[in-house]
């Protein structure tokens, strides 16, 4: 994993913050991004797509058309929510036909330069959450060379060709490819990952630093109390409009020398297990990822009681479909080296992970009646040109890939419609007749657009693992 923020010479106010174990503010290492205010006019429009107050009424109309979601209740018995590494759209799909891609990229002086062809292995670029204000850069899109790791040398500016990851875009092919789909928040791996449980990160927004992991290894999250995490503090409305008012400029320094503060990363948030536990409806976590991927683990009633048993290994999925127990929901994480993440195994190794997985699932008795959402948690520090909707003080962050898979996704279909995390966690929950957890999931879009539930099912997809380099 890698950061871009280091610690401040500057103190923080006493007072409810100590008792969150505020302390020293971090700081953008970063050299400046422009200080010119406001979203570009591409990102204001998208915004009312998101969170107007007319788009419960839209859903209503869409769904009440061929009653989708009865259809989608009656087709889809299995959801599977498939989670890889750090990729944006334009770096794997960006000449994908027909999608909203590009195969240039500008820099922070506005210069324009090629997305040169990526390697499978590729440098790992800063992807933290400052990192990610200032690479969208009040939604102008252009200083991905600017953040650690990406300075001076464009690491961030490389993308794929077809050739290079065939079977993605194979499924993308087959199945529909969404190419407005956001991460959720800025950024990093670990609070994408709550938000992928939760649609919110009680209020963290940064994994711990070298001087911040306890006693014991790592990320331990609920199991060592000497733990830190970065966290927005608790704010005030107008504080709360201030710090939104910071990050579209973005001023990442004034961002967090005045709202965030140092918190033990073990929390008891509500999330969308709890919400199926209550229903009697099947869920599983199936996880082999690394230690900054288990957000479970900052979940203190999930780690410390009884759902912790459905907390199980990625290999489990397999099992659980040859024996016909594939419940209801699923997450899917992937071990380190089939993660896609730029400094595991490459990206062919973590390809080839997918389609053994999907492959297995195609070949199940579950193929006919499940649908998978296969996206990526951050962006990786890697170069996209679509500005994200600013819909909260947490993103949405840059734009990742997304692949609905499923005999009822629309066959070569791309789309276009605005989506995030919250927008997976809302189509379960609309199929199984649940609330919403937060006001992100309540307000967003579900995927229902990607399905038809009239056409003829589709065949699956059986792809031949490659031989990598």
């Amino acid at each position: 994993m890698c950061f871009m923020i280091v610690a401040a010479a500057c103190q923080t106010d006493p007072g409810e913050d100590e008792a969150d174990g505020a302390s020293a503010t971090p700081q953008s290492s970063n050299p400046g991004p422009s200080e010119s205010s406001g979203l570009d006019q591409n990102a204001i429009d998208s915004l009312p797509e998101f969170v107007s107050e007319g788009i419960a009424a839209q859903v209503e109309r869409e769904l009440a058309r061929g009653d989708i979601l009865g259809q989608a209740r009656e087709k889809i018995k299995h959801f599977v929510f498939l989670v890889k590494e750090n990729r944006t759209f334009d770096h794997m799909f960006g000449r994908f036909p027909g999608a909203e891609g590009a195969t240039e990229g500008l820099t922070c002086d506005d210069q324009t330069v090629p997305l040169t062809r990526a390697g499978d292995k590729t440098v790992s670029v800063d992807h933290s959450f400052v990192a990610g204000l200032t690479v969208i850069n009040g939604g102008r899109m252009n200083c991905f060379d600017t953040i650690r790791a990406g300075q001076g040398d464009l690491n961030a500016y490389v993308q794929y060709h077809e050739e290079d990851i065939p079977n993605y875009w194979e499924y993308a092919r087959r199945f529909t490819l969404a190419d407005r789909f956001f991460s959720s928040v800025y950024g990093p791996t670990t609070v994408e990952h709550l938000w992928v449980i939760s649609s919110q990160s009680d209020r963290f927004v940064d994994l711990e630093r070298p001087d911040q992991v306890g006693t014991g290894e790592p990320r331990e999250f609920c199991e060592d109390d000497e733990e830190l995490m970065w966290s927005f503090k608790k704010m005030t409305k107008e504080e709360e409009d201030e710090a939104y008012q910071l990050e579209e400029i973005p001023s990442v320094v004034e961002l967090v020398q005045r709202f965030w503060i140092e918190r033990w990363p073990c929390t008891d948030i509500r999330i969308l297990p709890d919400m199926l536990e209550e229903e009697g409806i099947s869920w599983k976590y199936y996880f082999s990822g690394a230690a900054p991927m288990h957000a479970m683990k900052m979940v203190r009633h999930v780690r410390f009681g009884p759902m912790w048993e459905k907390i199980v290994p990625a290999s489990d999925f397999k099992e659980d479909l040859a024996e016909g127990r594939l419940p209801r929901v699923s997450w899917l994480i992937p071990p380190w080296t089939g993660s896609d993440h730029p400094s595991a195994a490459g990206i062919c190794r973590g390809e080839n992970w997918t389609v053994e997985y999907l492959n297995a699932l195609m070949e199940s008795d579950a193929w006919k009646n499940t649908a998978v959402v296969m996206t990526w948690d951050d962006y990786g520090g890697f170069y996209d040109h679509v500005p994200p909707p600013h819909v909260d003080l947490y993103g949405m962050g840059p734009r990742v890939p997304a692949i609905v898979i499923s005999p009822w996704a629309k066959p070569g279909y791309i789309d276009k419609r605005t989506y995030d995390f919250s927008s997976v966690l809302r189509t379960i929950e609309m199929i199984h007749g649940l609330a919403p957890m937060t006001e992100r999931d309540g307000r967003a879009a579900p995927m229902f657009d990607s399905f038809d539930f009239d056409q003829e099912p589709l065949d699956p997809l059986v792809l031949e693992e490659r031989d990598c380099p």
